[in-house]
């Protein structure tokens, strides 16, 4: 099953790191909620808010318990193939990376909605 977790831009802006596969998607292939977030935590995800902006809130939420995920890569429950969005908020970076069990990361560009 795959695991959106997707990026709150506290403090004004979004984490971006190529190398590590953090976008303002970070899904992740895991059998459960639990193994998603430990996954997660593994690239380097936060749980706790730590220095994130108080008003904006935390940067990233644990998948909630019991949470059965996707069968394919989704965003907004949609899959990335066709999954589209208001704002491409990392301009020509990867708007997601997928973290596949099997260590693979690819990144994905999502298409922007017209309106």
């Amino acid at each position: 099953m795959f695991f959106d977790f997707r990026q709150n831009n506290s403090g004004g802006g979004f984490d971006f790191d190529a190398e590590r596969g953090i976008s303002c998607h970070v899904i992740v292939e895991a059998a459960n909620d639990e193994e998603a977030n430990r996954r997660a935590e593994a690239i380097g995800l936060y749980f706790d808010g730590e220095g994130d902006c108080s008003c904006c809130g935390n940067r990233w939420s644990a998948q909630w318990s019991g949470d059965e995920g996707d069968e394919v890569p989704s965003v907004y429950d949609e899959p990335v193939e066709t999954a589209t969005v208001y704002m491409k908020w990392m301009g020509d970076n990867p708007d997601a990376f997928i973290h596949y069990a099997d260590g693979r990361i690819v990144a994905h560009h999502l298409t922007k909605k017209s309106f």
